[in-house]
């Protein structure tokens, strides 16, 4: 690859690296006929300024608005942690009082059978290291 070509997969609406996901979480997010249209490879745009949640190689995307659930980043209210339903302000309460033990137990939690993230989270992988990033950053800024 020249050093002037993009790596793909990159979103048709904001050029962001995509993340590849699974058809158990484009499921968990999209009504049948959407998922179709996608194919048996998608990747979702983490950019939460951007308007496409799914996209394909081919240009086939789907706007976050037609996603079944809400989702965070797309929509900065819904629970960072589908699984478990924790938020971004609880995150943040947590560290600015201190507190590591809802984080623990997320940790803890996010390792069994309860943690449906292939199917619930709209990339298909485990909030913890977005939550754990939150919580240092504004740990430290206290």
């Amino acid at each position: 690859m020249k050093e002037s070509e993009q790596a793909e997969p990159r979103c048709p609406e904001c050029s962001a690296l995509g993340t590849e996901v699974t058809l158990v979480t484009l499921k968990g997010h999209l009504e049948e006929d959407d998922c179709a249209s996608l194919g048996a490879k998608a990747f979702y745009c983490v950019n939460s300024g951007c308007h496409t949640a799914y996209f394909n190689a081919w240009g086939v995307s789907v706007p976050f608005e037609r996603m079944t659930r809400t989702a965070y980043p797309k929509d900065p209210d819904a629970p960072i942690c589908a699984c478990f339903g924790m938020t971004v302000s609880d995150v943040v309460e947590d560290a600015r009082e201190g507190k590591r033990e809802r984080i623990r137990d997320l940790a803890t939690k996010s390792q069994g059978p309860q943690a449906r993230c292939a199917e619930t989270c709209p990339d298909g992988t485990t909030c913890l290291p977005r939550v754990l990033k939150i919580f240092r950053e504004t740990f430290e800024a206290r």
